[in-house]
């Protein structure tokens, strides 16, 4: 029988300091090499689970990464705000969708709470010995990760978990959320990951679209550490027209029905063969009514 784990109350409090202090600084947008933050080492997967199902409301978000759990988040507004809108948005273009925050097994000591998770209708549901979690059902063929007090490395980081060989995840969307500056400005940037790409843990599109452009050590960051192609660097501080109105085609990211259907029995709906098309501005536009 595994191990009970436990958490006690210190070291998460000292954790959503950090986390907290990362979120609001205007310097700490810089830090783009910031270490994990890890609050418990050696959990096998089983204790885990049985922890998460009994503590759920903790003052950070947790994840089980390769046996040690790593405080992430702190679930403030903003983070919400933004995730909500992306999935009401997705709902609004093919409502029959199924949109979940769910809790994942992405490796053999590996467990991740996705902000949310989109799983279209007529999915078959998992092999055994390859369900998700204790709902037994298919993968998601999408998962969403909004970044407040999460850094780009640890967004960057998810990738490889999420399109593990024990998963079937097709897409992976990251949404960062920089620090507002003094000039009452922020930064915002989409990350765009394809299971089916050649390189699937870079992303193949980064988009730039707050009120402010990216910091130079964060374009330094995602050109030459993750690798992202300054071709596919784009939005607002590259050459495109600010992101200030909805329906601008550089803000609209496209996510493509054959990943989102991916396995459906019966395929893609006639009336979501072009795929979704999300509009960053309408996350940019419901972050202005939350400063935090």
């Amino acid at each position: 029988m595994p191990m009970t784990f436990r958490l006690s109350k210190e070291p998460l409090t000292k954790a959503r300091e950090q986390l907290l202090t990362f979120q609001q600084d205007e310097k700490m947008e810089i830090n783009e090499n910031m270490k994990p933050i890890i609050i418990a080492e050696n959990v096998s997967l089983d204790s885990y689970i049985k922890h998460r199902k009994t503590e759920r409301k903790l003052p950070v978000r947790i994840r089980l990464v390769d046996g040690n759990v790593q405080a992430y988040e702190v679930p403030l507004s903003s983070h919400g705000a933004v995730a909500f809108k992306i999935g009401h948005l997705i709902c609004n273009w093919y409502p029959l969708i199924g949109i979940d925050n769910e809790d994942l097994i992405v490796g053999p000591n590996s467990y991740y709470t996705a902000d949310f998770t989109i799983r279209p209708p007529n999915l078959p549901r998992a092999p055994t010995g390859q369900e998700p979690n204790s709902d037994a059902s298919a993968y998601p063929t999408m998962v969403v990760e909004v970044g407040n007090s999460e850094s780009i490395p640890s967004l960057h980081d998810l990738s490889a978990g999420y399109f593990s060989p024990r998963t079937t995840i097709q897409i992976y969307l990251a949404i960062k959320i920089f620090p507002i500056r003094n000039d009452g400005t922020r930064a915002m940037l989409a990350l765009r990951y394809l299971r089916t790409n050649p390189n699937p843990t870079v992303p193949d599109i980064a988009i730039s679209f707050g009120t402010a452009p990216l910091n130079h050590n964060t374009v330094e960051f995602l050109l030459n550490s993750v690798g992202v192609s300054s071709a596919n660097l784009i939005g607002f501080g590259f050459s495109a027209t600010a992101c200030n109105a909805p329906g601008i085609s550089d803000y609209q990211l496209h996510i493509p029905a054959a990943e989102i259907f991916n396995g459906v029995l019966g395929g893609i709906p006639a009336e979501a063969v072009n795929g979704f098309n999300l509009d960053l501005w309408e996350l940019q536009n419901v972050l202005n009514l939350v400063r935090y």
